[in-house]
């Protein structure tokens, strides 16, 4: 059988099986509501032929991811103040913040409360390092019983964002429907700075973050933001190709690593960014107000 009609296959036993797992978890203004990932191969990248297509993106790989969990949201600012409360935690991380020039700057006084725009605790979280990612999963699991929180791998983002499609966008082909879906670069942005030809024509609302779920359409999995509103860090460390990545699923380690993976896309993205395999990676001592985190974790026993 072919892998990509296996793939599907897979996809939509798992999630129609998870659903009743994902409604019946209640909120908690603390703990991310977690979505079980059954595990299934897929393929790690995309295609020579896929229309953007980037170096870094391959080769394409069969890779077998194992069963997990992944938040079904990016992290808030409210259940990283949660954390920040509990154990007094600080973190000195230079934030980068968006000028009124459309460009980037380290302004002194920015932090995950003031990334240089308004947010509410339903926002996801800006403005943290890869370590205060780290560190928040670590408390996590530590005030959940050693629910073994982390970040995820590169690998089960990608499984996860792709949801059993193997089109450029999870939703399909269309680049300008993203505003249907997320939140990128859009009229609403290129208002404030004209000099983004990266924006596209549709309005999705807003300029900078949006409240997590705002979209109300979560892919096969279940999974929501899982591309735009903020880039997200993961376990990895980057390397400009594929060919070394675990076929487990598993993170890509290194003893010396200049920077760590984030995907997905943001705010001040456009549609190019915003396809599934897109790659980015950043120095993970720095943070951005367009980078956040979600969390994984292994399947409870």
């Amino acid at each position: 059988m072919d892998l990509r009609v296996s793939v599907a296959s897979a996809v939509l036993a798992g999630f129609l099986g998870s659903c009743a797992s994902i409604q019946a978890q209640p909120a908690d203004p603390i703990e991310p509501q977690m979505i079980p990932i059954k595990g299934g191969e897929f393929f790690l990248g995309s295609p020579s032929s896929q229309e953007g297509h980037q170096a870094d993106e391959g080769p394409q790989l069969a890779v077998t991811v194992p069963s997990f969990r992944i938040s079904r949201f990016e992290v808030t600012r409210g259940q990283y103040r949660a954390f920040v409360e509990a154990n007094g935690y600080s973190s000195d991380t230079p934030c980068l913040v968006m000028g009124e020039d459309g460009r980037w700057f380290h302004d002194p006084d920015a932090s995950w409360e003031n990334p240089g725009f308004a947010q509410t605790d339903d926002h996801p979280v800006v403005c943290v390092s890869w370590a205060d990612a780290k560190a928040y999963a670590a408390w996590l699991g530590e005030r959940t019983q050693g629910a073994g929180y982390r970040l995820p791998s590169e690998a089960e983002w990608e499984f996860v964002a792709k949801a059993g499609s193997t089109s450029t966008y999870w939703w399909g082909e269309d680049e300008e429907r993203f505003c249907s879906y997320t939140n990128g670069a859009d009229a609403t942005a290129r208002a404030l700075y004209p000099e983004w030809d990266r924006a596209g024509e549709c309005d999705d609302g807003f300029a900078y973050t949006a409240p997590v779920g705002t979209y109300e359409k979560p892919n096969a999995f279940g999974a929501q933001d899982m591309i735009g509103n903020v880039w997200e860090w993961m376990a990895d460390c980057y390397t400009g190709t594929h060919s070394d990545a675990p076929r487990d699923g598993g993170a890509v380690e290194m003893p010396d690593c200049e920077k760590r993976v984030m995907r997905g896309g943001a705010w001040d993205f456009g549609s190019f960014y915003l396809r599934t395999a897109y790659r980015g990676a950043w120095d993970g001592s720095q943070a951005f107000s367009n980078l956040g985190f979600r969390v994984a974790a292994d399947q409870r026993p």
